[in-house]
């Protein structure tokens, strides 16, 4: 499904902002935690556990192309001296990935 993405891309996304001060963002972020759950189908196995929870994502272009722009710059920030990949590395790009699946 487009445009939803799972609780611990948010909330890792939240800890990256907060740290660039983007207090508008991190609101909207936490707006979208707050009242963009998708329920959970009624046989899941996991229903209170919030890191299996979804979120339908409306942010505007503007807003999308932030995030991504900002977890791009770190991903290339958590590169070695010699340009090689890191665990952060890969961790910033699969949080790149499911930012880049939204669609505005």
């Amino acid at each position: 499904m487009k445009n939803i993405i799972d609780y611990l891309t948010i909330k890792s996304t939240i800890n990256e902002l907060v740290k660039t001060k983007n207090d508008a963002l991190v609101d909207k972020l936490l707006d979208i935690l707050n009242n963009n759950k998708i329920p959970k189908p009624e046989k899941h196995n996991r229903k209170e556990d919030i890191e299996t929870n979804h979120y339908k994502i409306d942010l505007s272009k503007k807003q999308l192309n932030d995030i991504i722009d900002l977890l791009i710059d770190l991903e290339v920030e958590s590169l070695t001296i010699d340009g090689e990949s890191t665990p952060l590395t890969s961790h910033f790009a699969s949080l790149v990935d499911k930012w880049l699946s939204v669609k505005v």
